[in-house]
């Protein structure tokens, strides 16, 4: 019965970790099954408030640690807005200035902002 009653607290731990996780970050369902967890950060603000990286993420379904911000998506072609600028105008200066799901892009020539990309 006490086996049964821990087991069933371990899991809900287990399940109860588990939320809460960037969409940034990758999958930690690696099938492990951890009851001791290591945690090396407990936001993404802590990450980048003590320069480790951009977001916190469940790793192996064992811990959080920081991590960069996955770079795969790229800004599209600044000569694809057909504009001409007079102006530069930053909006942004890195990603980390946007919103999730957006980075910081050359916009035409004229200037950074947060695309959707």
């Amino acid at each position: 019965m006490k086996f049964a009653l821990v087991l069933a607290l371990a899991v809900s731990m287990v399940a109860a970790k588990r939320v809460g996780q960037n969409p940034a970050c990758p999958n930690p369902n690696q099938g492990r099954q951890c009851l001791i967890y290591r945690d090396q950060c407990s936001s993404d603000s802590q990450c980048q408030s003590e320069g480790k990286g951009d977001i916190c993420c469940l790793v192996n379904g064992c811990g959080r640690e920081c991590m960069p911000l996955p770079t795969h998506k790229s800004c599209p072609d600044p000569g694809s807005y057909n504009r001409y600028c007079f102006a530069f105008i930053h909006q942004c200066d890195s990603d980390r200035e946007c919103e999730r799901n957006k980075k910081c892009c050359l916009v035409g020539g004229c200037g950074r902002s947060c695309e959707v990309v």
